[in-house]
Formats: structure tokens, C-alpha cells, sequence
């Protein structure tokens, strides 16, 4: 927290010049040398001074302008500054007047401001007061973010700036344009995307029949229309089905079909996390416990596509897992920090074996 503090008391005094008249009643002594004023002098505090004997206490040269009193002393601002550590962090010049504190360290406010404070990403004004900063270190005034959109993939506020501007899809999202130049627009893409996430989970041991898995990349309103549960946070939905064979009323097999929907228009590395997790879904659906708690089964679900982030090793992608561990969602958020916690540094096969309908 950024507070002001004051100078020890400044005082501008105007010396009074006066002229000693011939008559004893108006003999004056200096206070310094006690010896009568017979020429002009200066009073402080109702005392009397000879013009060259009105000392700084620290350096002892007269003081003929402003003056800072302590401890019934009188200094010049710089030497009582210099005394009592009143330099500037920055600049390393002497402070008068009003100054900032940051850290326990003291600034000229112009110091503080210019070169010491953090500047708004958005504006580039200094950032004194309230501001935020997101998980790519973009600090930027709390006000902006009333103006501004933020953007619905990657939590960067939309602006030139920063993200060079951004997009609005027909279906309202907003998208950066850091996220729109890497956006997956083609339904082969996202299918190719399936395959590599399938893939890469099959080596932790969770294997998939793609045969019977489809995926589809759709607009935010599709995804509402098919999510049992939609918040505007959803981008992806797992939907799956079984049906069976039955012969003379006996059921002699059973064939099961996963609808992956996920949200198009986004770059492919966070496609494929929410794949990861509508996958994991697909794979707790087949083989997993039926009666997990919804915190259980979504965190768990993130937990997946955490393990599958965490394989690939890029920026992006601990920035995606940054998301997810800030994700304030009781059962996304929280549950799968209380997975994590649990199997985080456990083989994957413990993770799966809780997760198995035994």
C-alpha cells in the first residue's frame, strides 16, 4: 500500500529586518552571542539573531532562506533531510517536502511516479491505487476493466495495446487477437486434435475407441443447447449414450457413442485441454465410478487435462493450467486442487484406480 508522508514540519518564515534605534529601550541581544544587535538582525520563536549567526545546527552556516526546526533546533531542509535519511531511493537526491513511501523505501513523489511505479499495460499511465494484474502479468487500472472487454479464451483485457485489439462473435463471445490468429475454425482440425489427445492419454493409460467417439466444434449456443448444465464459463460438453441389443427380450450387447462438443474458434492448445477433460468424461463414463460427487468428477476431470498440459511443457500451456488453478468454480476450481493434492505426486495409475468402478 502506497502512503504520503509530510517533511518534518516546513516552515517558510520571512525575516524581519529591523533597524535599531539610539534609545536603550530598544536594546537588543543576540541570542547566540548574547552581545547587543547594533545593525540589522532577525527574530525566530521571539528570538533575536544577528544575520550571520541564525546557524544551521548540522553544517553551522547562516541560514538566510527557509528553515526546518527540531528538537528546539533550526536547520536548513536539506541538512536535517540528510540527517534523518530523507533521500530519494531513485534519484539519491535530497528530499523536501512531501515524499512517498513504497516498501520502506522513500521517493520524491515525480521519482515514485515516473520511474519507480509500475505503468498501466492499457494506458501507460502509473498505476497509483487500485489496479490488477492477470496470470501473464499485465497489470492494468481496476477502472479498464469496466470499459473493456475481456477475453472469453485466454482472461487478457481486450485492448490495442496489449492484445492488439480483439474480435466479437456472432454468438457474443469476445476473442482477443492473440487468440483469434491461432484460432481452429475446420472441423478436420478438431478431429485431428481429438486423435492427438487420445493419443497422449493412452501412454497414461486411459485408452479410447475413437470409433465410437465424434466431435464437434460449435458456437457458444450450440454448446448451451446441448450441456445438461451450461454456465458461461462452459466450453465443453461430453454427451453420451448406450444402447442395446436385445434378443427374445434379453439384452445380448450393448454399444456405447460419445458426442465431444466443444468450442470453436479458439486456439488449438486450449481445444485440446478441454478435450483432455470431455475425454476423461468419455473414459469415467465406460469404466469409472457411477456415484462420484459433481466436485469429485469435474475436478478430476481437469486433473486430466492438467497431466496432459503439464506432458507438453509449453508456456501456453501453464498458462492454461494457470486458468484452471485460479478457476473459482467450487467443483472445477476447487475440486481439482483437492485432487491434485491427492495424486499429484502419485503414478497416474493410483489416480486411475480410484477413479475405477472396481
Amino acid at each position: 500500500m502506497i502512503s504520503t508522508n509530510k517533511l518534518i514540519h516546513l516552515f517558510q518564515f520571512v525575516i524581519l529586518v529591523c533597524l535599531l534605534q539610539g534609545n536603550t529601550q530598544n536594546v537588543v541581544h543576540c541570542y547566540f552571542c548574547k552581545e547587543i544587535i547594533k545593525s540589522k538582525y532577525i527574530i525566530v520563536d521571539s528570538k533575536a539573531f544577528h544575520q550571520e549567526h541564525f546557524l544551521c545546527k548540522s553544517c553551522n552556516k547562516p541560514i538566510t532562506g527557509s528553515f526546518t526546526r527540531k528538537d528546539e533546533n533550526y536547520f536548513h531542509p536539506e541538512c536535517l533531510s540528510q540527517i534523518v535519511g530523507l533521500v530519494c531511493e531513485y534519484c539519491k537526491k535530497i528530499i523536501q517536502g512531501e515524499y512517498l513511501v513504497n516498501e520502506n523505501k522513500k521517493y520524491h513523489k515525480l521519482c515514485f511516479e515516473n520511474f519507480v511505479v509500475p505503468k498501466c499495460a492499457v494506458c501507460k499511465s502509473p498505476l497509483v491505487g487500485e489496479y490488477r494484474e492477470d496470470i501473464y502479468h499485465n497489470k492494468y487500472h481496476a477502472y479498464h476493466s469496466r470499459d473493456l472487454y475481456i477475453c472469453d479464451c485466454c482472461d487478457r483485457i481486450i485492448c490495442d495495446a496489449i492484445t492488439n485489439g480483439g474480435k466479437t462473435y456472432n454468438d457474443g463471445r469476445h476473442i482477443c487477437n492473440i487468440c483469434y490468429s491461432s484460432a481452429i475454425f475446420e472441423q478436420k482440425q478438431f478431429e485431428k486434435l481429438l486423435e492427438k489427445v487420445s493419443f497422449k492419454l493412452n501412454t497414461f493409460g486411459m485408452n479410447f475407441n475413437l470409433n465410437s467417439i465424434k466431435i464437434k466444434g460449435v458456437d457458444k449456443n450450440v454448446l448451451r443447447n446441448a450441456a445438461k448444465i451450461f454456465t458461461e464459463s462452459t466450453q465443453g460438453y461430453c454427451q453420451s449414450e448406450t444402447t442395446g441389443n436385445y434378443l427374445n427380450e434379453r439384452l445380448i450387447s450393448q454399444k456405447i457413442m460419445h458426442t465431444i462438443f466443444v468450442l470453436n474458434w479458439i486456439p488449438s492448445l486450449h481445444i485440446e485441454s478441454i478435450i483432455a477433460h470431455e475425454l476423461a468424461h468419455a473414459w469415467i463414463y465406460e469404466k469409472g465410478k457411477k456415484n462420484l460427487s459433481p466436485k469429485t468428477l469435474e475436478g478430476s476431470c481437469n486433473f486430466v487435462s492438467y497431466t496432459y498440459l503439464k506432458s507438453i511443457g509449453q508456456s501456453a500451456a501453464y498458462e492454461i493450467i494457470k486458468m484452471i488453478e485460479m478457476d473459482p468454480d467450487p467443483n472445477y476450481g476447487k475440486g481439482f486442487l483437492e485432487i491434485r493434492d491427492k495424486f499429484g505426486y502419485k503414478p497416474f495409475s493410483d489416480f486411475l484406480a480410484f477413479l475405477r468402478n472396481n
